[in-house]
């Protein structure tokens, strides 16, 4: 993700908190691949509101990236950077430092751009997860492609080893106040005068395995999870939350809005509601107001022992354009309301 995250939520960098979530539910509703089948444009545009809002919306990864935003303001030590000189983020600009900060996009490598590079010992899988499941927990079967040693050079990256020349060995320069990995050896302190073919130089290749994820009650968008592969391989797995149509969960609760016509709102009426364990029959008392919030116990998130409720938001929605007949009921009721005042 290139784009200026601010940007890809389509908010000022002062926005609130609220107005961070307002804009990230808005865009999610939109694009969300259930509300738009086969549309892949839509599911790429849903994964990058979802990543922005994972960094906008956590205040210590905002901070962080306000401050790489504007270029630096301290001394800062990064895993990953990309190849050539020029910017102080590398080839890669901002997107790589991003990855490396975030784990957005994927693996995260320790090293980014340049030879004789590293994978970072335990990479990170971005794996999406069913609102539901992550809410009651459950098992999710993924094909995971995970770094392994590469086969032709057993990891070197290459043959005919030299000291870099770049950062005579150090494996990091000085770029203003930032201390960078060098992009020439990517942090390593030596080059090799062949670099390995099969695997560029990085020393690994990638490898697909199955994998069945335990995903743990109450997870929550950002979680992390450590996982070893049936390879022995271990893998940072971090979960992204996917949207619901109906629910959306704000801590241990879990909240919703139902429509009901004025009538129902006068005299009452029962509905079935979705809850994350089956629906539920609602009562709806009579002369239930607009906005009210009505509470159903125990029917939230179970969190560190302490399970939420879910909280059902009624919107009373009342008709556009009435015929002849309702006109005539509804001024009835006017004046009825009259001669009792």
């Amino acid at each position: 993700m290139n784009k200026d995250l601010y940007s890809v939520l389509g908010v000022n960098e002062k926005a609130a908190p609220e107005e961070l979530k307002k804009a990230y539910r808005k865009l999610a509703k939109k694009y969300h691949p259930d509300a738009n089948p086969g549309d892949t444009g839509a599911e790429e545009r849903f994964k990058e509101i979802s990543e922005a809002y994972d960094i906008l919306g956590n205040a210590e990864k905002k901070s962080q990236y306000d401050l790489m935003r504007k270029g630096g303001g301290g001394s800062f030590h990064f895993d990953g950077t990309g190849a050539g000189g020029g910017s102080p983020f590398g080839s890669g600009g901002l997107d790589d430092i991003l990855r490396s900060m975030f784990g957005g996009g994927g693996f995260e490598f320790g090293n980014r751009g340049g030879f004789g590079q590293r994978a970072a010992s335990r990479p990170t899988v971005v794996i999406s997860v069913p609102f539901r499941t992550a809410a009651l927990g459950g098992d999710v079967r993924t094909d995971l492609s995970v770094p392994v040693t590469c086969p032709v050079c057993l990891g070197a990256g290459g043959s005919g080893e030299k000291i870099c020349s770049q950062c005579g060995g150090a494996g990091r320069i000085q770029q203003g106040q930032m201390v960078l990995p060098c992009p020439s050896c990517g942090g390593q302190g030596k080059t090799y005068t062949n670099i390995c073919e099969r695997c560029a130089g990085t020393g690994e290749v990638t490898s697909s395995e199955s994998v069945k994820i335990t995903i743990p009650p109450g997870s929550d968008n950002g979680t992390v999870l450590r996982l070893v592969t049936p390879s022995h391989k271990h893998v940072l797995v971090k979960l992204r939350i996917m949207s619901d149509r109906f629910l959306r969960r704000e801590g241990r609760d879990i909240h919703c809005t139902v429509k009901i016509t004025a009538p129902q709102a006068v005299l009452g009426t029962k509905l079935k509601i979705r809850t994350i364990e089956g629906k539920i029959l609602l009562n709806i008392h009579p002369g239930t107001q607009p906005e009210t919030i009505l509470r159903i116990p125990g029917k939230g998130v179970l969190y560190r022992g302490t399970k939420g409720d879910q909280l059902v938001h009624v919107d009373v929605e009342l008709p556009p354009s009435v015929s002849a007949e309702e006109k005539a009921l509804w001024e009835k009721l006017a004046e009825s309301g009259r001669r009792k005042a």
